[in-house]
């Protein structure tokens, strides 16, 4: 596990090999529920700091939970992503490997992001974080160097997660970098599918309610 975290770092700056990656199972639960946790911290650390609240209200924690479930699935669908586009290239035994290393790098990323958005947002005031999480207005002309710097942070690690990832699936398929670059987008946003199929899903629950509401059937 240890010698892995180098293995992910070399990875990070488009070095190593993912095959170098230990893809044990205790490996994988690991480093996928720390993962799931960060990401969770990541969200429920923006909420915090749009409120600033010194206690998490109820709120606060169902969003939280429902948090945490959302990032579960979405992971849950980016391992049948990465599944199934190893079965496509024939590579199917490369798949541990290959999604500790997805692992392993976006934990690194994430936590470096996380660890500059904070220090960011620390160095503003309430009212500040107020309008940089709920512009309205004029207000956000106060935070302009602190929204600046905020928007950078999230651009980097995006596009450094796409280009790593990106590097790890060219290794791992054996295709050029551009074709893992674009695999590595499509599996970073694959999960956004998930939320516009239940906000469309929610849509149309909603219209049939609202039709059997005034007696449309």
């Amino acid at each position: 596990m240890l010698k892995s975290i180098k293995h992910f770092a070399k990875l990070c700056v488009f070095r190593g090999n993912p095959a170098d990656v230990d893809g044990s199972t205790l490996t994988l639960v690991i480093l996928f529920l720390i993962l799931v946790v960060l990401y969770s911290v990541s969200g429920l650390t923006s909420v915090w700091m749009s409120g600033m609240e010194s206690f998490p209200s109820v709120q606060t924690i169902f969003d939280g939970v429902v948090g945490v479930l959302d990032t579960i699935c979405k992971q849950l669908l980016v391992v049948l992503f990465v599944y199934v586009i190893l079965q496509v290239r024939s590579v199917p035994q490369n798949f541990r490997q290959t999604f500790s290393s997805y692992l392993g790098v976006s934990i690194i990323i994430a936590l470096l992001s996380l660890v500059l958005f904070v220090a960011t947002v620390l160095n503003v005031s309430h009212d500040e974080l107020s309008a940089l999480f709920h512009p309205r207005g004029g207000l956000l002309l106060k935070t302009g160097a602190t929204f600046i710097v905020v928007s950078l942070v999230y651009l980097v690690s995006t596009v450094w997660k796409i280009l790593a990832i990106g590097y790890i699936l060219c290794k791992s398929m054996e295709v050029k970098f551009w074709q893992g670059g674009v695999i590595a987008i499509m599996l970073i946003y694959a999960p956004k599918a998930l939320d516009i199929f239940l906000e469309l899903l929610r849509y149309v629950m909603g219209s049939i309610g609202y039709a059997f509401t005034v007696g449309f059937f």
